[in-house]
């Protein structure tokens, strides 16, 4: 099961799926057991992304749940623009890591940029240690991106024919560990 819907890219698109067609996130199967037939259960609060005035705006998101009677747990998915385990939009951890690809301090870039250091060191050691697994999952996909010399100029290559977002969609249909 995928845990991101890439084709869900901005919140206005979220909240209008959450109100129009909620089974648009239900999951096929259960991500544990691979029975189908889900149950809506409730939702959980997020918090809305950090960096952005809409984050003040909305305050909480709402994400659907949803409860396998087999197994008896519950899963949820996200729209493309949330990510799983990080409070930032993927827009702004991809400006932060293109910047750091382009040859700019942590420090500097920590300076420039809202996060804390330490977010944005801990960012830039996921992309290099993570590399291997996301690089072999991606050039299956996008051959182009065997070409690179090292991981920094894989994943400069990588944004530049598609978002971050779009990449961390790829990798979760995949079932490689998106952070």
């Amino acid at each position: 099961m995928t845990r991101i819907l890439p084709e869900i890219a901005t919140l206005e698109q979220h909240q209008q799926q959450v109100l129009n067609d909620p089974d648009a996130y239900r999951p096929a199967c259960c991500p544990h057991c691979g029975k189908s037939g889900l149950h809506h259960h409730g939702y959980y609060e997020r918090n809305a992304p950090k960096g952005e005035g809409i984050a003040f705006l909305l305050r909480a998101l709402f994400i659907l749940r949803f409860f396998c009677p087999g197994c008896r747990r519950s899963c949820s998915r996200l729209p493309g623009c949330l990510s799983p385990r990080r409070h930032y939009w993927w827009k702004s951890q991809q400006e932060v890591l293109e910047l750091l690809i382009a040859g700019h301090s942590i420090y500097g870039v920590a300076q420039q940029k809202w996060p804390y250091y330490r977010t944005v060191r801990r960012w830039w050691k996921r992309l290099e240690t993570c590399f291997e697994q996301h690089a072999l999952s991606l050039r299956s996909r996008f051959p182009d991106l065997g070409r690179s010399v090292d991981w920094k100029d894989f994943w400069s290559q990588s944004f530049s024919i598609m978002t971050l977002a779009q990449v961390m969609g790829w990798l979760d249909h995949d079932g490689v560990y998106v952070p």
